[in-house]
């Protein structure tokens, strides 16, 4: 379990300074600035062996693009360790295991953890194959020139989770995926836009009722929007009611 102290992100990246000025902002910008979270920067560029920081080759065995190579990778892994075996070290990679709520969650509990972003063709396996304590994750079935924004979404997701990053740490709760379904829709003023008005319920000042009206409208966007997130083995027999209502009636 994370303790209360600051939540390290310590990144390999060979772009530190760009990943750093897109986390600068908003609601992770000012996590960093009270001293919630810490992010560090480790550019295995500062390991290359040669007069030009090149840390990329060709592939052994032909083929398009370069390979990061794996020992200034594996040095800036050690670097970030500082000698903490325990601290976990995560790939981000289109093979690794798709990263979501639940494994956002599960990560806004510990105290530090290390997030490698590769670039070029992929990171040579043996950076990966040498590293204790690693595991694969992907953010998504695609691929980017790099992994930096993935590094961005991770830190975003994780981060927000965290006791006193937001300014309601209610609004996790209620947030979709946080109980596995999607969440219901949100209004705001004017209370009419083209003829189209807010719904009744959301005026009426019985929150009891709203909270129901939520849940129904949660259930129905889910089964709509995203039905395979669906599990009946976990819904109440009042939710299962509500699913069996919205397959008669969609609209």
């Amino acid at each position: 379990m994370r303790s209360n102290k600051t939540m390290k992100f310590n990144i390999v990246t060979i772009f530190p300074n760009e990943l750093s000025q897109s986390l600068n902002y908003g609601v992770i910008g000012n996590a960093i600035r009270d001293n919630i979270i810490k992010i560090n920067y480790f550019d295995p560029r500062i390991h290359a062996d040669n007069k030009h920081d090149s840390i990329d080759d060709k592939p052994y065995g032909g083929g398009p693009g370069m390979v990061m190579q794996a020992r200034p990778v594996l040095e800036s892994i050690e670097q970030a360790r500082d000698g903490n075996s325990d601290v976990p070290v995560f790939f981000l990679s289109p093979q690794g295991k798709r990263f979501n709520q639940e494994k956002a969650k599960e990560l806004s509990e510990l105290d530090q953890i290390i997030i490698v972003s590769s670039r070029y063709e992929g990171l040579d396996q043996r950076a990966i194959d040498q590293t204790d304590n690693h595991e694969e994750i992907s953010i998504g079935d695609f691929v980017l020139s790099g992994g930096e924004t993935a590094c961005a979404v991770v830190i975003d997701a994780v981060a927000r989770l965290i006791p006193g990053v937001l300014g309601d740490d209610e609004s996790v709760i209620e947030e979709s995926f946080s109980n596995g379904l999607l969440e219901y829709p949100h209004y705001t003023r004017p209370s009419e836009v083209n003829g189209q008005d807010v719904p009744g319920i959301l005026l009426s000042g019985d929150h009891q009722k709203i909270k129901e009206w939520r849940k129904i409208q949660s259930l129905r966007n889910t089964f709509i929007k995203r039905p395979d997130l669906i599990d009946e083995s976990k819904l109440t027999d009042d939710e299962i009611k509500v699913i069996d209502d919205i397959k008669n009636d969609p609209e």
